[in-house]
């Protein structure tokens, strides 16, 4: 899958987690821009990139996420070539 095609992939399962337009899914969103980005939800959303990229987040990593685009870089770096 190349670099394009792992964002588009990214935004629609931030959009589907997050009930949020594709369009509108961008790397400074945190959780105080996204209402429906709770405890439960972002679990939900780390184990679903987890799942499509075949990657593994360490708790560090999920624990001090601070917006989309500290995720979508850990995808970046480590996501299946």
């Amino acid at each position: 899958m190349d670099n394009d095609a792992r964002m588009k992939t990214f935004n629609a399962i931030a959009s589907q987690m997050f009930t949020l337009p594709e369009e509108g899914i961008h790397d400074a969103l945190t959780s105080h821009d996204i209402p429906a980005w709770d405890s439960m939800n972002y679990v939900f959303f780390i184990a679903e990139l987890e799942k499509e990229f075949g990657i593994s987040f360490s708790m560090d990593e999920v624990m001090n996420v601070s917006c989309l685009g500290d995720l979508r870089a850990i995808v970046e770096k480590r996501a299946k070539k």
